[in-house]
């Protein structure tokens, strides 16, 4: 486990990406782009909201940013997501350490990157398991349990790592 908050934030974002990614790794076009319910939203959905918000919050913590439409095809969604974890380890990498701080936003100030990683963290986490619903829902397969576990448990210790870092800075 990483001891320095920047290395646990990296580690914290990456783990519930690669958990995403995993989660929908199997799934047609068809599947993320229906809806589970008429009340419920779709996979596709989720995928470009958890994308538009982390570029929102980083627009927020005063970083230039390109905003993505919602409705967007599978692969696309995909590459958004994977350009934006690219964006957020470069700027977490980059940043210089008074924005590492755990700095929500206030009238008077923008968040800080640590902030703005811990939140979109656990935006993910909380989607995620959405996504799990809704991909049962879809006619989507059943995950491996091992690997889900790996996965999953590999993201919940990195968080749980996280908060514990941040108490002690």
């Amino acid at each position: 486990m990483p001891t320095d908050f920047r290395s646990g934030l990296i580690e914290a974002y990456e783990a519930a990406r690669n958990h995403l990614r995993y989660i929908v790794s199997d799934l047609t076009p068809k599947q993320a782009a229906r809806e589970p319910t008429p009340e419920s939203r779709t996979i596709l959905y989720y995928l470009t909201h958890i994308a538009n918000s982390e570029l929102y919050w980083l627009s927020a913590s005063g970083r230039k940013v390109v905003v993505y439409a919602k409705t967007v095809p599978l692969d696309i969604a995909l590459d958004l997501l994977e350009d934006v974890r690219k964006r957020m380890i470069r700027e977490l990498k980059d940043c210089p350490p008074e924005e590492l701080v755990f700095q929500p936003p206030t009238k008077k100030s923008k968040p800080s990157l640590g902030w703005v990683i811990s939140r979109i963290t656990l935006h993910t986490l909380y989607h995620s398991g959405e996504i799990i619903y809704a991909r049962y829902a879809v006619g989507g397969s059943d995950l491996p349990n091992d690997q889900l576990e790996e996965y999953w448990g590999r993201m919940m210790d990195a968080i749980a790592h996280l908060i514990f870092l941040q108490s002690n800075t």
